[in-house]
């Protein structure tokens, strides 16, 4: 109760990504077999071409509203024209691809059955957000991603036979955050 009292911005970043975290598990769980996906980001299917493009736009259009969310930032690069374009724009072949690139692995692991683990990497090359609800004692996942910070974030749940819980961020091999929590229930949100 102290900490939370000396720490109300860091109690308040938890609680949100505690919140997060408790909307990714009820995605997943509400999206799974047998039910359709909920995800806005996916729209409506896209129509077969019956032409093929036959120049690259030189100019991307202006915004009609500042992104608030990393989604909107996607979508309005999706929107922005050509996969060519996109790539004259960040010089490379790809969105990302002019950003430097690392190798992020997010870990969690405890001494007990883990709760839940829910993680995001927003630029990943493959998936960017999950969670695991499977109850094994250590969560790993690594994936290729691009950028200077923030690159990663894992939120972990130790379970009532925890007695301490751990994440872990490692970037090129070098570990950039590592947070531990001691007792049942236990929860932990490393970023890096």
């Amino acid at each position: 109760m102290e900490w939370i009292q000396r720490n109300p911005r860091k109690t308040a970043g938890l609680a949100a990504l505690g919140l997060l975290f408790v909307l990714v598990v009820l995605r997943g769980v509400l999206s799974g077999p047998g039910h359709a996906s909920t995800d806005p980001t996916l729209g409506p299917s896209l129509a077969v071409p019956t032409t093929t493009p036959t120049g690259i736009p030189n100019a991307l259009s202006s915004p009609s509203a500042v992104p608030t969310s990393t989604s909107d930032v996607m979508q309005a690069l999706a929107a922005a024209g050509s996969a060519e374009a996109k790539g004259e724009l960040f010089g490379a072949g790809g969105s990302a691809k002019g950003l430097t690139p690392h190798h992020v692995v997010i870990a969690a692991q405890s001494d007990g059955p883990l709760m839940a683990v829910g993680w995001w990497i927003p630029l990943a090359d493959g998936v960017r957000e999950g969670s695991d609800t499977s109850g094994s004692r250590s969560f790993s996942h690594g994936d290729r991603t691009y950028g200077d910070s923030d690159l990663a974030r894992i939120l972990a749940y130790g379970g009532p036979y925890s007695k301490t819980t751990t994440c872990t961020v490692t970037v090129d091999g070098k570990v950039t955050d590592r947070q531990s929590a001691k007792g049942p229930y236990a929860k932990v949100f490393c970023q890096g």
